[in-house]
């Protein structure tokens, strides 16, 4: 299958996943370097290098849950914040704390596309789920990328500012994945996070408490606040 079209600003900020060559600006199929091969599964370029939790695997394949995830994400925030912020409050913080860094944006995990379609036409959405993904580009046209967050598609130093929202909590590799956000901003870029601490009921989901959460962001190289609301932690953290 052919490639989908990407933005012209966009396609010069592809590296591969496993080896971070630069990928070709136009069809990028293949790595130059380690010929890793990267097809095109319902429309999205693939350009997964991570691993999953077996069970959010299953999970998030299924078509319903992507399907219905907007009536639960709309609501989950003021539930789990236990009324101390809505969920419109948290995407104007988002757009508070990320656009003055300046594009592009990265949404990692972007599920439905709601943090991508609130950061604008220079963002974009990666997961590495397809069910989720044909969703959001359903209801929020936009650049998306099959991808995991411990093996992000980018250039080193590429990006303004990244989000990433409940997608914390689900990650193989939560370590892992803070380097990679690290990696990709340039100085002084955004990360933006929405996270379900501990402790409390896992659920086979990564639940970190605050101090150790806030201790993991420091040591990957973040001048980070974490802002604790209820059972959720609200993350603004700049790279230095």
């Amino acid at each position: 299958m052919k490639a989908p079209h990407l933005p012209p600003w966009l396609s010069p900020l592809l590296a591969c996943p496993r080896c971070r060559t630069r990928l070709p600006t136009e069809g990028a199929s293949q790595c130059p370097a380690c010929h890793r091969h990267f097809p095109v599964a319902r429309g999205f370029l693939d350009l997964r290098g991570g691993r999953e939790r077996p069970h959010l695997w299953a999970l998030n394949r299924l078509p319903p849950v992507a399907q219905l995830y907007d009536l639960w994400r709309m609501r989950s925030t003021g539930l789990l914040s236990r009324g101390r912020l809505s969920f419109g409050e948290e995407l104007a913080l988002l757009r508070d704390w990320l656009l003055p860094a300046g594009p592009p944006f990265l949404d990692v995990g972007t599920g439905t596309g709601l943090y991508r379609a609130a950061l604008g036409d220079e963002a974009i959405g990666v997961d590495p789920s397809p069910a989720f993904l044909e969703v959001a580009r359903r209801r929020r046209p936009g650049p998306y990328l099959l991808a995991h967050g411990e093996a992000l598609p980018f250039r080193s130093a590429s990006l303004g500012g990244v989000a990433v929202g409940p997608t914390w909590n689900e990650f193989y590799d939560p370590v892992r994945a803070l380097g990679e956000a690290r990696r990709v901003l340039r100085w002084r870029g955004r990360l933006f996070g929405m996270l379900l601490l501990g402790p409390g009921p896992s659920l086979g989901l990564w639940r970190p408490e605050s101090q150790a959460f806030l201790a993991l962001v420091r040591e990957q190289g973040f001048l980070a606040e974490l802002r604790v609301l209820g059972a959720l932690g609200l993350l603004l953290a700049e790279a230095r």
